[in-house]
């Protein structure tokens, strides 16, 4: 049955929380390599002691550990920062790169024979500050070490084909998120809405959205269409550590509902806490339309 008037509905999509042994890594198998002028070739999926060791992409830190033939071990951090969330670099156990869920890398990794290399050098601003692409998994920039000089990461040989999500209770929230919004893991569940703005907890974690603040939730926040019904620009809320799809239906409630991707596919936001998008469709069926919010590199 055709709606008679456009509908619009802002949801999220579905995605498998899991948690990642330390021998799981997420590089790709063919673009696995850093380069040092000074070292060499570094593998970031290597096979020793066996396969598939190396470094595994997190939403919160990296875990695991780098190969240099001519240095050695290179360890990322062991994956159980102190607090929980992201190691704190202040002491000889709680180490290791984090990532800002930007994509931006900080930290030190170790090497037992180059000692501390840099990945927080400089500030997110800087061109040349170590990165990860959360469109398309790619590496990019510099870490530092005094005794190797620069890593280069941008080489077009080093991707992430996925961004790991520790979730020990199996509630669809990262166990990292948890704990920085409330300190616990028991607080937030798959179906509580602590800040009673009709967004569950874990709708609110899977949309990037502050779960103790009732304005802060995902939705489309206006449309306007043009004279025959063919396109509308949509304007609806987003967060800088999600991707977005904007997609449509000719009808709901039938079995099943088919929705339609549109021509951006999946996107990044624009700058700020909403993103303004024009879609259109052939033909004049009014359209059923909704925001999806996708995790980077599911």
């Amino acid at each position: 049955m055709k709606a008679p008037y456009p509908c619009f509905v802002a949801l999220t999509i579905f995605w498998a929380a899991y948690s990642l042994a330390s021998a799981d890594s997420t590089i790709s198998a063919s673009n696995k390599h850093a380069y040092s002028a000074n070292a060499g070739w570094i593998s970031f999926r290597h096979d020793q002691p066996s396969s598939p060791n190396g470094i595994v992409f997190g939403e919160f830190f990296l875990s695991g550990h780098a190969y240099g033939a001519n240095f050695g071990w290179m360890d990322f951090g062991d994956g159980s920062p102190a607090n929980g969330i992201q190691y704190q670099n202040n002491s000889a156990t709680d180490y290791g790169v984090n990532h800002d869920g930007l994509g931006n890398l900080s930290g030190f990794a170790y090497g037992a024979n180059i000692g501390w290399i840099n990945f927080g050098w400089t500030t997110t601003s800087d061109a040349n500050r170590p990165r990860v692409n959360l469109l398309t998994g790619a590496f990019s920039g510099f870490a530092y070490s005094a005794n190797v000089g620069w890593i280069n990461l941008g080489t077009g040989n080093l991707t992430t084909t996925s961004m790991t999500i520790a979730d020990t209770d199996g509630d669809g929230i990262a166990d990292a998120w948890e704990r920085q919004f409330f300190g616990n893991l028991t607080t937030a569940t798959s179906t509580s809405d602590v800040d009673g703005d009709g967004a569950s907890d874990k709708d609110e974690y899977l949309a990037g959205t502050a779960p103790g603040d009732r304005t802060d939730f995902f939705r489309i926040v206006s449309t306007a269409y043009n004279g025959t019904m063919t396109q509308a620009t949509v304007v609806f809320t987003t967060d800088a550590t999600r991707l977005y799809r904007l997609e449509t239906s000719d009808a709901l409630g039938l079995a099943p509902d088919v929705w339609t991707n549109s021509a951006h596919g999946t996107f990044a936001p624009d700058a700020g806490t909403s993103t303004t998008k024009i879609i259109s469709w052939p033909g004049t069926t009014k359209k059923f339309i909704r925001a999806v919010a996708v995790r980077p590199l599911p």
